[in-house]
């Protein structure tokens, strides 16, 4: 599908997100070309009617026309299957027997009718969805050669799947049983990181990357988690119940991960500062707004995937970082190399 020359600039521009996680100087500051439409490509077709020639087909198309104009307009898009179409941002909780269907264009999950003290693990000798899941993998890689990467379904902070699961039913119990919640979380992050530990199994560490990789771009060596749902919570909470379930659904191999950050979370930079495991945030819509709080409290060791905008624009956040640190997810072809400095 791509010539070696192709391929040789795709690994060239690769190597620059890299280095920026390395702690090293690009030649440039990265850029991320996000195609809206990529990560929901026709989910119907392997959710309802499970085509997955079909599906597979119009993902393979339209990853062809991304990564050749992000190669003629000084940006990347690697090539890679998106997996999201597995019930969207409600895999996890289709994993705890949630029923996830597919209405008017989007994911719908109804709740447990259990108590929030009585949710049970999977079976997961017994699962359905997850022997779909390592199948679809191992036949993604099989279908292009290895040659492609591969998106792992939707996964969020123990946090969100908890809401989820529950609704407003869950902040009731943070606020009269902590100890419950607790216990939710730490099984909400075992599943996650099995999740993690069966794709690795099936087709290797440097095949699968994180969920939210039409966001943001990462090594095989770092993960990813979506913490939209701490926007809710306060400090307290997320000190004392959220960030260690957050770090135990990532396996030991990776080096560490980036936290996508959609809404208002700045009451929790101090935490994510402190957590060793933690490499960057990526930001985005109200997120991004705050990014000034971020790249004050935030490490001299962590990065920022940046989304720009209204208010946050791309001029304004190279004003903040001089190029430093950061790397850029957009979604309008850069007309240049954006320089560092």
């Amino acid at each position: 599908m791509f010539s070696e020359s192709q391929w040789k600039e795709l690994n060239c521009r690769e190597n620059q997100f890299a280095k920026v996680f390395a702690g090293e100087k690009p030649d440039f500051v990265p850029v991320w070309w996000y195609y809206e439409e990529l990560g929901q490509i026709k989910p119907e077709l392997l959710m309802a009617e499970k085509d997955r020639k079909a599906w597979l087909d119009n993902q393979l198309k339209a990853v062809k026309t991304n990564v050749e104009e992000a190669l003629e307009n000084h940006c990347l898009y690697y090539p890679m299957i998106e997996m999201v179409s597995l019930y969207g941002t409600h895999y996890i909780d289709a994993l705890f027997g949630n029923e996830v269907q597919w209405v008017k264009n989007q994911f719908w999950s109804k709740e447990q009718t259990c108590e929030v003290s009585e949710l049970q693990m999977p079976d997961f000798d017994n699962s359905e969805l997850l022997k779909e899941t390592i199948d679809l993998a191992k036949w993604i890689k099989e279908q292009t050669d290895g040659k492609f990467l591969i998106v792992m379904p939707d996964i969020g902070s123990p946090i969100n799947i908890a809401i989820n699961l529950f609704g407003e039913k869950f902040f009731l119990e943070i606020a009269m049983n902590p100890d419950s919640a607790k216990r939710v979380l730490a099984m909400i992050s075992e599943v996650t990181r099995r999740v993690y530990d069966e794709l690795i199994t099936a087709v290797g560490q440097k095949t699968i990357r994180c969920h939210n990789n039409f966001y943001v771009y990462t090594p095989y060596d770092y993960a990813g988690l979506s913490i939209c749902a701490t926007q809710m919570i306060s400090p307290a909470n997320y000190t004392e119940l959220v960030a260690d379930a957050d770090d135990r659904c990532v396996p030991d191999c990776y080096k560490g991960m980036i936290q996508h950050i959609c809404g208002r979370s700045n009451q929790h930079v101090s935490e994510i500062a402190s957590r060793s495991r933690i490499k960057g945030v990526q930001l985005n819509d109200a997120g991004t707004d705050q990014f000034a709080d971020y790249f004050k409290g935030l490490r001299d060791d962590q990065i920022f995937y940046m989304r720009p905008t209204e208010n946050m624009t791309m001029e304004k956040i190279l004003s903040i970082t001089k190029g430093n640190r950061v790397l850029f997810t957009v979604t309008e072809k850069p007309k240049a190399k954006i320089e560092i400095g």
